[in-house]
């Protein structure tokens, strides 16, 4: 699984208004922003774990569908408060894009509140929820020990050095946010799906029709939700703003990038980052994803060896300009699309020789 940076960028998306709530060392900010008739996305900043992340209610004649429920259950009350704002109607439907913890880790906030809740997912996001979710309290343990040591020897060097003063505030405010953060997602009550599907699942119901699609991006048996008559399209993080996240095979990525662009939509909610009223940013994720598979392939076919040679023979900079034009957020994050670039190419340098890594030591 790809490691989901802290970063705090500018996002261009159009806000209602702000939503605030205090707990502990942060204050979490959700931004709300209406889509359609009867359709909200709640967009989350800094909780911990991603930059920023979304949750989507779509209300119908009868009750409410909730797609993605954060990585914070607290967050997930502050959507739960706001919607009892906007309808009385029960929630009937929570979907859970897929298995990563910012997708599904506030499901108990609707079991609780709502116990008919239906949690819709693939069975395959329901087996590797099943099989990562218990090693998650542990691991965000041990990850916050690892900037408790980092903060402690940073203190030790700098502590009697003139003027470092703010700087070591602001590392020990987010320490205590880490520390907030690891003792939330201890607590989490894991609430899994209780409707699953494999491929395709068709839903009418309040009105409105909702699709179902099992595709790939970050992960494997990702939820896309298309709704046809609103043409709106809800990817997870098959589609995400400013990361382009990937995990599985980088060509079955760009095969279901293309399979999105399919779709006849007016407006892509992705995973991260706002919603997007046309598809320019898919079509450059797309082509920058398809571009580095594609120079891996024939590098690998000319007969290069190991991943040096081949990530040497790797030229995207022009279409990585492409792919940040004039966006600013873009540009503010660019250090970091090139460490992905890095990382895209050995995904695609491994896939494309079954997993495995050539060098020039045959030794064992």
């Amino acid at each position: 699984m790809q490691l989901h940076r802290c970063t705090l960028i500018s996002l261009p998306v159009l806000t209602l208004f702000v939503l605030q709530a205090v707990c502990a060392a942060t204050e979490p900010v959700i931004e709300r922003t209406q889509i359609a008739e009867g359709i909200f996305q709640f967009h989350s900043l800094r909780d911990g774990y991603v930059p920023n992340a979304n949750s989507v209610a779509v209300i119908t004649d009868s009750d409410v569908l909730v797609y993605d429920t954060y990585t914070r259950p607290s967050y997930a009350r502050i959507v739960l408060a706001e919607l009892r704002k906007l309808t009385d109607k029960p929630i009937r439907y929570v979907v859970n894009s897929h298995w990563h913890p910012d997708h599904w880790s506030g499901n108990e906030v609707y079991a609780e509140a709502f116990p008919g809740v239906e949690i819709v997912a693939t069975e395959e996001t329901r087996q590797h929820m099943l099989n990562a979710a218990n090693a998650w309290p542990a691991m965000f343990k041990a990850d916050l020990a690892h900037d408790e040591a980092d903060f402690a020897r940073e203190s030790r060097a700098l502590g009697k050095q003139a003027g470092a003063q703010p700087e070591l505030q602001k590392k020990r405010e987010y320490i205590e946010s880490r520390r907030a953060f690891t003792a939330e997602l201890a607590g989490v009550h894991r609430t899994y799906p209780t409707l699953t599907f494999v491929d395709r699942l068709i839903i009418r119901h309040g009105g409105r029709e909702f699709q179902f699609f099992s595709m790939t991006g970050d992960a494997t048996g990702t939820t896309v939700l298309y709704l046809p008559k609103e043409r709106i399209l809800l990817t997870g993080d098959m589609f995400a703003y400013p990361e382009p996240y990937f995990t599985p095979p980088l060509s079955v990525h760009v095969r279901n990038l293309q399979a999105l662009d399919a779709f006849d939509v007016d407006v892509i909610i992705p995973g991260h980052g706002p919603a997007w009223r046309n598809k320019d940013y898919l079509h450059r994720e797309a082509q920058l994803l398809q571009a580095i598979s594609s120079q891996v392939q024939q590098a690998e076919q000319r007969g290069l060896v190991t991943l040096a040679e081949v990530e040497k023979s790797v030229d995207v900079d022009g279409i990585l300009a492409q792919f940040i034009r004039d966006d600013k957020a873009l540009k503010d994050f660019e250090k970091y699309l090139r460490l992905d670039v890095k990382l895209m190419i050995r995904n695609a340098y491994r896939e494309g020789r079954d997993g495995e890594e050539f060098n020039y030591d045959f030794t064992y």
